[in-house]
């Protein structure tokens, strides 16, 4: 990834939007984004040492961003299942690939990326 998905947004700026943009594609288009941050962000915490404020701080950004993240999946989990199909316990990405690929997204090693 070339830079930090999501820079300047926070998990509320987000649900703020997501309050206001509740289509199919704005949700998937939220996910994207978020799941990318989310993952970009995970390690973060690795860069301080544990019981410190910056440590403490790390951890909640990464829980609050992977939290909406669930939120997200759960309701494309929810289309799928509208479609019939089932959600694996394990390997889920094996039914949300070609979802998101319906939708204009491609696994690109990890990382949701924007079909052009």
């Amino acid at each position: 990834m070339g830079s930090e998905p999501l820079p300047d947004l926070s998990v509320d700026d987000i649900r703020k939007w997501l309050s206001e943009h509740t289509d199919k594609q704005s949700i998937i288009d939220a996910y994207a984004a978020v799941y990318n941050k989310a993952w970009c962000i995970e390690d973060n915490e690795y860069d301080y040492e544990e019981d410190t404020t910056a440590y403490t701080y790390a951890c909640e950004q990464t829980n609050a961003w992977f939290a909406l993240m669930n939120e997200l999946q759960e309701i494309i989990f929810g289309y799928l299942r509208d479609e019939g199909i089932s959600i694996p316990e394990k390997g889920y990405n094996v039914v949300l690939a070609p979802f998101m690929e319906q939708h204009g997204y491609y696994d690109e090693n990890g990382w949701w990326v924007k079909n052009k």
